[in-house]
């Protein structure tokens, strides 16, 4: 058998005070507790704490630094710079392997530099360039486009064919002013004709004259009003011919015109292509520093070293870095919290926070749509990296760490209330 717990046994006043506690001590428990919960949920609304929204921050500068990387898997055929080097705007730092004479790839940039009208130029002023790797084809298309221009230029077939119209058409001009005036004489001879014709037919019905002279004056004035329709359509004729003359006049000018007009707009193009191919040459093979800064090398780096495709080289550190700044990648989560002008705490990775201190930011801006799933927020840093504590941190370009955007101080009441409110608003009907 189990062993079983002893019954305690009660006497009868200790049962009776049991049953019956006193009302006093109710009384005084039920206003201690009271008093506790009043006291507890004045505190809870009274106490208020930072609602924060922490998020990885990276600090930065106005002018961050740039970062040279390969556009291409090669090796470094020349490099021009050394750690720690001042370099200006436009200065070439390094050369990747390539197929193409530098020297002259620097004599083809000069002429695409001095091209303003491609038509001016003559193919003898060009000199010849045979080691521009893959840039060669479109010089090659550029030189013939150019020659053929020139060419067209000297033969200037239609400007002859011109010169030879312009020709039969002063012939036609001429020719056309002696039937005029041959016109004219015939109308004199007609009116002659006519005029003894009437004579002869009066003398006639007068039995001055035989019939035989009537009819040859007759003739004589049929043979006129012949001739004279004959110059005439002679006239008209030379007139259409002299119509065509000057059509085919005006073609030959418009063709002129077009001919070079094409021969001028694939030159400009060859040209653009070969200046757009320079420029692709120039992307994928030379690193050239975009601003006046300081050269600080991602790896050593010595020549023939092989790079992969789209590896950082160097990097150029602007002398005039402008004022600090905070960039946060906030995901979606919670962003719609954060406004400008929030406090933000900053925890440098660099810096424990508990022997350096925080630095204080202020949210400047953030971007209107969100980038894949986050936010760009960007953080003022009005004391620059002056912590909390009064230290001055030593500033490294990209430093990061942790933020804390303070969106709003919660009273610990609402905090506790809220998970009841949304119950409550979820199974509302």
């Amino acid at each position: 058998m189990k062993d079983r717990k002893p019954e305690i046994k009660y006497s009868d006043p200790v049962k009776e005070i049991m049953g019956n506690p006193p009302g006093k001590i109710l009384r005084w428990g039920t206003l201690v507790l009271f008093t506790v919960f009043i006291l507890f949920v004045l505190f809870a609304w009274l106490i208020r704490y930072p609602d924060t929204i922490p998020s990885p921050v990276e600090i930065t500068t106005m002018n961050p630094p740039v970062t040279l990387t390969t556009k291409i898997t090669g090796r470094i055929k020349n490099l021009y710079v050394k750690e720690k080097d001042k370099v200006t705007a436009g200065q070439l730092l390094a050369v990747m392997e390539t197929t193409a004479s530098m020297k002259e790839i620097g004599i083809l940039n000069q002429i695409i530099d001095s091209i303003k009208n491609p038509e001016s130029f003559s193919p003898e002023s060009l000199p010849e360039l045979s080691e521009l790797g893959e840039i060669q084809s479109y010089y090659g298309v550029f030189l013939k486009c150019l020659s053929d221009l020139n060419n067209y230029t000297k033969n200037d077939f239609y400007g002859s064919k011109i010169i030879s119209v312009t020709e039969e058409i002063n012939g036609i001009l001429e020719y056309i002013g002696r039937l005029i005036i041959k016109e004219k004489l015939y109308l004199e001879n007609q009116k002659l004709e006519a005029n003894k014709f009437k004579r002869d037919s009066s003398l006639y019905v007068a039995k001055v004259i035989p019939e035989s002279d009537l009819e040859k004056s007759h003739q004589s004035l049929i043979r006129i009003n012949i001739e004279l329709q004959q110059v005439r359509l002679d006239h008209s004729s030379k007139s259409i011919e002299l119509a065509e003359k000057r059509q085919l006049l005006q073609d030959y000018r418009i063709y002129r015109i077009d001919e070079r007009e094409k021969l001028i707009s694939v030159l400009r193009e060859s040209s653009l292509n070969l200046k757009a191919q320079l420029n692709i040459w120039k992307n994928n093979y030379l690193l050239v520093s975009p601003i006046k800064g300081i050269v600080s090398f991602t790896r050593f780096w010595t020549i023939n070293q092989s790079v992969l495709k789209d590896e950082p080289v160097i990097s150029v550190v602007p002398v005039e870095a402008g004022k600090f700044l905070g960039r946060i990648n906030l995901k979606m989560q919670r962003s719609g919290k954060v406004k400008t002008g929030q406090l933000v705490n900053i925890k440098l990775s660099g810096y424990p926070y508990m022997e350096y201190g925080m630095v204080r930011g202020i949210v400047k801006s953030k971007s209107l749509v969100p980038s894949a799933d986050a936010y760009i927020i960007e953080i003022d840093l009005p004391y620059g990296l002056t912590t909390l504590y009064g230290i001055k941190l030593d500033f490294t370009q990209n430093m990061q760490g942790t933020a804390e955007i303070i969106t709003e101080d919660i009273r610990i009441l609402q905090k506790i209330v809220n998970p009841f409110r949304f119950l409550i608003s979820k199974n509302r009907r």
